[in-house]
């Protein structure tokens, strides 16, 4: 399967098409020989990734048709079936390729001209008949989906080109008259709220007519298929005509378009001629295949809602059916040349489809794009041009702008015409920054910054000098500003090729390198309070653990309490109270002197209060140790109950018990937590230089 999934890629200097479909085309049979499991949804979903095929998975199938008709009967009933399931669904991607892999397969024989055109002209009707119901006169609950639905008829209409039109021309003839009559009855003929411009420099800027894809593009899509309703020339009349000869037939005012202009080079029809003897099968029907009538996943009728109902409705269709994305950004001599409008529409389907089916593989993405379309010409300006339309596409871009940063960069390495066409796209853009919605100008910012850091920073920063000369606020140089702000972010303030191909007017714009100040220093707890002098020592030892757990020296600090000891309990308890009593005594008959001695006088008064301070401190030790003593005691006998009645704990109570010990055990915090006034104080102080963008 390897081999059918990349049939048409060269993978040798020597390898041509007609080479890779033979070796596809074997293996191909090998695979249906040993009757491979999905091998029917694996095609599928490869015509419908790999759309740039479409005609070489046409042209495979019509070779396997001649020598398996019932394998290839069964595909196209699958086709049928996921066209009708996801169009049910209100899908329009999965559906559109494969109308257009049915409108390449009446090429190669396996399917009837009138049976796709049948299909088509259905599908018209659907769109038809909610153009004309007049449910909704805004029609903001229908157009999206119908302009999806003749989007994918027109697109395969293209893919069948004239050849379709030749094989029945009466049917295709009816086709383009109801296309033509749901042109007619749409409301809204452009997206005017989806340009990315607000103005333009002159009436001809066709940047500025642009609406990203929107309601407009399929009125364009439209006329550009006007040219296969006429009439081709061929090469060999025009050439047997002389233009010289003046009784000769003059065709120049000849509306009817010659030959090649109607064999689009996007769509590689020389293989089906290269292999029309190969392909001789006999087309199948189509299967019945059923078609909403309504928009899906619309439960009621537009008619029965309110204004707000439908507004919901439009939303919903709006964010279900994107705008296809399109800007014309560069000069058409470096995107389109001299090739018409079908040959541009190809091309870009080829890069949209394969943005949209390998996102995921942006690699595979970029060697895709730049080596796997089947371009015979030069499309470098046309595939900058798309990608950068997708970029801006509005509201949302159809990938992320770094996801564009990442492939746009392996372009420019893959294909070396491509970083000019970029440098002038950017060009173009930046000389219309004052009509570029805003958000645009940011992506491109953040783009192009992405760039110039992949690129060694190298850009041509001489041609963006008009920035430097605009105020604070100028589109240019908030431009500007929005670029070397982002190269910063992606390296750093001292990067050194930042700073070495950088001039040194553009990096003045980014100022000074931006400060930051820490926040404020908290404020400690205060110390603990001594307690008073003249308490009892018992007292002051409670006060103490209370604030601290311990005592407290003359600084404030806090001291640990020596833990009294189990043996000698009662030894210390019986000395604490024998020198208590004599400490009583003594300081009785001291007292009593005194006073006889120094009765009345304010000396004795003064020398009794020392001694009592003094035999309270000798006093202290012998009070600790005897409520040492006692909590000594009391420890004892509950070990002693313990082990006497042993009783066991639940262990989420011991582990609770242990992590409640733990925090308790440390110490408390050194510094008080911040404010909410603080910390919106020290916010308000905060001023980061260079950092506004002005």
């Amino acid at each position: 399967m390897i081999s059918f999934c990349r049939q048409g890629d060269k993978t040798t200097a020597g390898d041509t098409v007609e080479k890779t479909i033979d070796n596809a085309l074997w293996a191909f049979k090998q695979e249906i020989k040993h009757q491979t499991e999905n091998l029917v949804d694996i095609v599928l979903e490869a015509a419908v990734s790999c759309s740039h095929k479409t005609l070489h998975y046409a042209l495979l199938l019509g070779l396997l048709h001649g020598e398996n008709p019932d394998w290839v009967s069964s595909f196209i009933g699958a086709a049928g079936q996921r066209f009708e399931r996801e169009l049910q669904a209100g899908e329009v991607v999965g559906p559109r390729l494969l109308l257009r892999l049915f409108a390449c397969l009446t090429h190669t024989s396996v399917l009837h001209s009138n049976d796709v055109l049948g299909l088509m002209e259905r599908t018209v009707d659907v769109a038809m008949k909610q153009a004309t119901a007049g449910a909704d006169p805004s029609g903001l609950t229908w157009q999206p989906w119908c302009d999806q639905l003749v989007y994918a008829v027109l697109g395969a209409l293209v893919w069948g080109g004239a050849r379709l039109k030749a094989a029945a021309s009466d049917e295709h003839e009816a086709l383009m008259q109801k296309v033509q009559q749901y042109m007619d009855a749409r409301l809204t003929q452009e997206s005017v709220e989806l340009r990315p411009m607000y103005g333009a420099n002159d009436a001809t800027d066709a940047v500025a007519a642009s609406d990203s894809g929107g309601a407009g593009f399929l009125g364009q899509l439209w006329h550009a298929v006007q040219v296969l309703r006429q009439e081709p020339q061929t090469l060999q009349q025009q050439e047997d005509i002389d233009p010289n000869d003046p009784d000769a037939p003059q065709h120049h005012d000849d509306p009817e378009p010659p030959l090649q202009q109607l064999e689009i080079q996007g769509i590689p029809m020389q293989l089906v001629t290269a292999y029309v003897n190969k392909l001789k099968g006999q087309a199948v029907e189509l299967p019945p295949i059923s078609l909403p009538d309504a928009v899906p996943g619309v439960e009621f009728d537009a008619a029965q809602l309110g204004l707000v109902g439908r507004a919901e409705v439009a939303i919903k269709l709006q964010g279900r059916y994107p705008a296809r994305g399109g800007m014309r950004i560069l000069e058409s001599q470096y995107t389109d040349g001299s090739r018409g409008a079908l040959e541009r529409f190809i091309a870009e389907e080829m890069i949209i489809d394969l943005l949209a089916a390998f996102d995921a593989h942006r690699v595979e993405l970029a060697q895709m794009l730049c080596s796997g379309l089947p371009l015979p010409y030069d499309y470098s300006g046309l595939l900058c041009e798309t990608l950068f339309a997708q970029l801006l596409r509005l509201p949302h871009p159809r990938l992320t702008p770094v996801a564009f940063s990442a492939l746009i960069a392996h372009t420019a390495l893959l294909r070396p015409a491509f970083p000019r066409y970029l440098a002038g796209s950017v060009r173009q853009l930046y000389l219309r920054l004052q009509f570029l919605a805003p958000e645009l100008a940011g992506r491109l910012a953040d783009v192009l910054a992405h760039f110039i850091s992949n690129m060694s920073f190298r850009w041509p920063w001489d041609k963006y000098r008009m920035g430097l000369a605009q105020p604070p606020g100028g589109p240019q140089r908030t431009f500007l500003i929005a670029v070397l702000h982002d190269l910063v972010k992606l390296t750093s303030w001292d990067h050194q090729l930042l700073l070495q191909e950088t001039p040194a007017e553009f990096l003045a714009l980014l100022g000074d390198q931006p400060g930051f100040v820490g926040l404020p220093m908290p404020l400690p707890y205060p110390p603990p309070a001594a307690p008073p002098a003249g308490l009892p020592a018992v007292q002051q030892l409670q006060l103490q653990q209370q604030q601290g757990g311990g005592g407290t020296d003359g600084q404030g600090e806090v001291q640990q309490v020596p833990e009294a000891r189990d043996e000698g309990g009662d030894e210390q308890m019986t000395e604490a109270d024998g020198s208590a009593a004599a400490a009583g005594d003594s300081t009785v008959h001291e007292q009593d002197a005194a006073a006889g001695s120094a009765a009345g006088t304010d000396e004795a008064m003064q020398h009794i209060e020392q001694q009592q301070q003094q035999q309270q401190s000798e006093a202290g030790p012998s009070l600790r140790q005897q409520a040492g003593g006692d909590a000594a005691m009391a420890e004892a006998d509950a070990g002693q109950q313990e082990q006497q009645q042993p009783e066991v704990q639940d262990p989420e109570m011991l582990w609770a018990g242990k992590l409640l010990g733990v925090m308790q055990s440390r110490p408390p915090p050194e510094y008080k937590p911040l404010t909410y006034e603080q910390v919106i104080e020290w916010i308000d102080k905060q001023e980061v230089r260079g950092c506004k963008r002005c």
